[in-house]
């Protein structure tokens, strides 16, 4: 532009502020849209979501700390990489390029170094913008991938051609798919989704890394945060049987109601053929609706209580030290075998009702289950029994809880035998505008069976602290901000005969 400096020095502050301020800058953009890129990674990448988690909190928003101990580390994917640097080359050259129009058509001195570090501060208060913005800009490059991606698992699909069961519901779907795929056949013959890999991409991702031709079963778990999510997934695996375990208070966030629940869950009743097989539970009184409403389709009906005449019942069960002895019978058969099973309390009994049922379906005979049922074991963190230090029992019921799973873990410590009975909890969460309610609730009904009720994190502490208060057990009640305070608490007060009883674990994005 050929003008002259305004001042000594001038050119010297804009190649500083070029080539050592944004440089840096970019460095710790880089690593805050990193701790960023975990929590929408967190969200399953459901812009909605992560934009409603930063709106919540500004300070978090800021992402001047990250999950250093998460449970549920960041992933970097192809996609998490191509993201972040996205966001990144956005937040340098969204300060740059503006800036430079500024230099050059406003003259330069003062505005453009204004303009500089206005850029600067609006790019570091709205990083997570930025990395929505990152997430638009290479979704068309992430569309194409995923686009050969899901063609490669639906040609390996048709070639396999298994049986393909679909499990879903409100709470309840990993143990019980889980079962099913322990009872349908040989362990060499059933393929099933791993964890929590629930959306189409992720069942995407079992079908070619695992799939082989031995495999006869494949046992998909959907899950759905959203209408839609599971017809997606029944559209591209095409299950013959769908089980339906739950229709209860889980995402009330964003399905709104029960009713939004129910109609989502009822996607993979809409999803089966013709020919197909619907496997209910109906012991919940919303899937027992879905059944009674069903007249184009073959039902197995599953579940304890006689009020919902299932064919697949138990006429008799017993809590053992660790386990449960039941005795199913098939109804429309009369066949009955007796069994024990590894698994835990009444909500267990179901999951292997549906299992049994399942197998029925698909053409095995009941008598032939039992040693399949009696190996079964309980999924991680979901009523699990640990053998703690110093004669401790720990049930591990960690995973994300809601009401109905919460009620069922604090019915088996109740049912246990102990000298002390401990609850370690941070309440339920994703419960919408009811889980103040369902969590108060919660604490009337833990303060009930515990003899110590220890409160973890701020987030539902008032409304569980309300409910032990309305129990009348107040006293009982321990607040801590974090499971390591939990923990600390805990080795001063347990003692031989003790069991505690974890239920829940906040997910790393709602800790603090």
């Amino acid at each position: 532009m050929n003008r002259a400096d305004p001042f000594s020095g001038y050119s010297l502050l804009l190649r500083i502020l070029i080539y050592g301020v944004l440089p840096a800058f970019g460095a710790w953009q880089f690593v805050r849209l990193r701790r960023a890129l975990h929590v929408y990674q967190l969200e399953s990448y459901k812009p909605h979501w992560f934009a409603r988690w930063c709106q919540e909190d500004f300070k978090r928003s800021l992402f001047l700390s990250g999950y250093t101990d998460a449970k549920k580390p960041l992933v970097m994917t192809g996609r998490a990489w191509r993201m972040l640097i996205a966001a990144t080359a956005l937040s340098i050259f969204g300060v740059l390029i503006p800036a430079g129009f500024v230099h050059i058509g406003l003259g330069g001195w003062p505005l453009d170094v204004i303009a500089f570090g206005g850029l600067m501060v609006l790019a570091f208060i709205y990083s997570w913008r930025l990395l929505l913005a990152g997430d638009v800009v290479m979704r068309p490059v992430q569309s194409a991938i995923n686009g050969r991606f899901l063609k490669r698992a639906r040609e390996r699909l048709d070639d396999v051609s298994p049986l393909v069961i679909g499990v879903t519901g409100s709470f309840g779907k990993t143990s019980t798919k889980q079962a099913i795929a322990g009872v349908i056949g040989p362990p060499t013959e059933v393929l099933r989704t791993p964890g929590s890999f629930n959306t189409t991409l992720g069942v995407s991702r079992t079908i070619n890394e695992e799939m082989t031709n031995a495999h006869r079963y494949f046992v998909v778990e959907m899950g759905a945060r959203q209408s839609g999510d599971i017809a997606e997934l029944c559209e591209f695996v095409r299950p013959r049987i769908g089980v339906l375990t739950a229709i209860g208070a889980a995402h009330l966030e964003t399905f709104g109601s029960i009713e939004g629940v129910a109609r989502a869950k009822r996607e993979i009743i809409d999803g089966l053929p013709p020919d197909g097989i619907a496997v209910l539970n109906v012991d919940d009184a919303e899937v027992r609706k879905v059944a009674d409403s069903l007249s184009d389709r073959a039902v197995i009906r599953y579940g304890i209580e006689p009020d919902g005449a299932p064919r697949i019942t138990v006429k008799d069960s017993w809590l053992l030290e660790r386990g449960t002895a039941i005795t199913i019978v098939d109804k429309l058969t009369n066949d009955e075998i007796h069994v024990k099973t590894k698994l835990l309390g009444r909500h267990a009994i179901g999951h292997v009702l549906a299992a049994v049922s399942v197998a029925i379906a698909a053409g095995r005979d009941l008598a032939s289950l039992g040693e399949a049922i009696s190996k079964l074991e309980p999924v991680e963190h979901r009523l699990q029994i640990i053998e703690g230090a110093g004669g401790v029992t720990v049930i591990d019921d960690a995973y994300n809880s809601n009401p109905q799973g919460a009620a069922a873990a604090l019915e088996v410590l109740d049912q246990m035998p102990g000298r002390r009975k401990v609850v370690v909890t941070p309440g339920m969460v994703e419960l919408g505008t009811e889980q103040a309610a369902a969590n108060e609730a919660f604490g009337k009904h833990a303060a009930s069976v515990a003899d110590v009720l220890i409160v973890v994190a701020k987030l539902n502490r008032d409304a569980i602290v309300a409910g032990a208060t309305a129990a009348g057990a107040d006293e009982k009640v321990v607040v801590v901000d974090s499971l390591d305070e939990a923990t600390q608490h805990l080795k001063t007060l347990l003692g031989p005969g003790d069991v505690v009883l974890f239920e829940n674990d906040l997910p790393d994005q709602y800790e603090g």
